[in-house]
């Protein structure tokens, strides 16, 4: 059975249990993925372990894990342009090692052609089990062609992303002169696809499963030196005030703080 798409998994340190979830929904997907798993030096032995036994499985529905080793300076973009790059099919989605996806969700996104194809999240506490209440939209395609501007379609879409490889080559991949975070993968990298006249579409289902929770994860980092990146992102798209200031403003109150936190000061 021939490989669909490839899901890039890029690993730093992650829960055990949380990066073999993450990797058996991949594999475990409706139609045969290939599945790239970028490990860095700072990989702890036990999540390296998971990797191996996990790739040593047999499985019957043809999907393949290959761990790859990130031998440049360790970063976020760094580690999903090489996974990227590595793919060997022409359709390449994201899953975050904390995150988790549906069986069915590169199935029902790969029914659409787009170089952009995006399907709804759930939010869930670090249980994985309990939904944050307030989180969980559908995406709408009608809504996202209504939005004004570049910018505000591009905040729109969200995690699950399927990418046609041919659009990804032709921005050069994953920007990797702003930083980690923010929105490397899921707002810069979305908005200089529009730019360059990407297609869309909208899986218009919730499919993709989002992980909120304390502890290691991109969005928790230094939270000003958050804001410094995103005003990096919006000098390079050439926004201008007063909308510069209004979507810093916008995200800063994201930035350094789980989503259930952010909420219930709201």
């Amino acid at each position: 059975m021939s490989l669909q798409a490839s899901l890039v998994i890029p690993v730093l340190r992650q829960r055990d249990a949380w990066l073999e979830q993450a990797i058996r929904s991949a594999l475990a997907q409706t139609i045969p993925c290939e599945v790239l798993v970028v490990v860095e030096g700072e990989t702890p032995a036990s999540n390296r372990q998971i990797i191996e036994r996990i790739a040593d499985e047999n499985r019957t529905n043809g999907a393949t894990l290959r761990p790859l080793f990130h031998d440049r300076p360790r970063g976020f973009p760094q580690a999903l342009n090489l996974g990227m790059r590595s793919a060997t099919t022409e359709r390449i989605g994201i899953l975050l090692s904390d995150d988790w996806l549906d069986p069915n969700c590169v199935a029902e996104c790969l029914a659409h052609d787009s170089d952009i194809v995006s399907a709804g999240l759930r939010v869930f506490l670090a249980d994985g089990v309990t939904p944050l209440e307030g989180c969980n939209r559908p995406l709408r395609m009608s809504r996202f062609l209504s939005l004004p501007t570049l910018e505000k379609k591009a905040a729109y879409l969200s995690h699950f992303f399927l990418f046609q490889k041919r659009a990804l080559e032709q921005v050069g991949y994953v920007d990797e002169t702003i930083g980690d975070y923010p929105g490397i993968d899921d707002h810069h990298l979305i908005w200089t696809l529009l730019e360059h006249h990407a297609t869309v579409a909208i899986v218009e289902k919730n499919l993709y499963n989002y992980r909120d929770h304390d502890g290691d994860r991109l969005t928790l980092a230094d939270a000003e030196q958050a804001v410094r990146n995103l005003e990096k992102i919006l000098h390079k798209h050439g926004m201008q005030e007063p909308e510069f200031s209004q979507v810093v403003a916008g995200h800063r109150r994201w930035y350094g703080r789980p989503i259930h936190e952010v909420l219930r000061e709201k």
